[in-house]
């Protein structure tokens, strides 16, 4: 099991350095990504902000972290697996706040201010116009989870281990929201294929957090 006070002080260490951005996040790119950007119209609103929680913890002695299924609604990312997170409101005092306030309110776990590491780089899904601003936080034991029914169908953990295995890394057929079938870049956890924002944020986080286990 790696040190935990020493990878806690690293990581923070390296959130807070140049991060490797597109170049890591590109890689899971999938090719629905692409054409929706594509389809936007060059008079399009402008983005709506947004906070998820990439949230380290010890399970069994296995760093690992927490991912959440979206319950199935009428929408473009109905059924997906997912960080914990949501959209900016105006009573949040900054987006890491908002990334807070979503992991309670969908997973009834609770960051608080000082088990925030840092953050990863940001990213824009074009299907719902969103930039989404991803945290990175660590709690030594996972607390006992309560998931939000409207909102997560099921809240699961995936050791950094197995997310790291190069059988994790697949090319898999989906159908889109938009009815056709694309074959896309994933991680493959057992039964749940990791796609779309969620794995192009992954990319990087993996990228960032690898050279720091080697030397915990």
């Amino acid at each position: 099991m790696p040190d935990k006070l020493n990878f806690e002080q690293l990581l923070k260490q390296r959130l807070g350095e140049p991060l490797p951005g597109w170049s890591a996040q590109s890689r899971l790119e999938p090719i629905t990504r692409r054409i929706s950007h594509l389809r936007q119209p060059t008079n399009n609103s402008k983005p709506k902000e947004s906070a998820v929680m990439l949230l380290l913890h010890y399970q069994h002695s296995e760093l690992s972290l927490v991912l959440i299924q979206r319950s199935v609604y009428d929408g473009v990312h109905s059924g997906q697996i997912a960080f914990p997170g949501g959209r900016f409101d105006l009573e949040d005092h900054d987006l890491m706040k908002t990334a807070q306030r979503e992991t309670k309110e969908e997973t009834g776990i609770v960051v608080p201010d000082h088990a925030i590491l840092g953050q990863l780089t940001p990213l824009y899904i074009p299907p719902s116009n969103f930039n989404v601003h991803p945290f990175v936080g660590f709690l030594p034991e996972l607390p006992h989870y309560s998931p939000d029914p409207k909102e997560v169908g099921l809240i699961f953990t995936v050791t950094l281990k197995k997310l790291m295995q190069q059988d994790c890394l697949q090319q898999k057929t989906i159908t889109a929201s938009d009815g056709l079938v694309y074959e896309i870049p994933c991680y493959v956890i057992g039964s749940h294929i990791i796609w779309g924002a969620t794995s192009m944020i992954l990319s990087e986080f993996l990228d960032v957090v690898q050279p720091v286990l080697e030397i915990v």
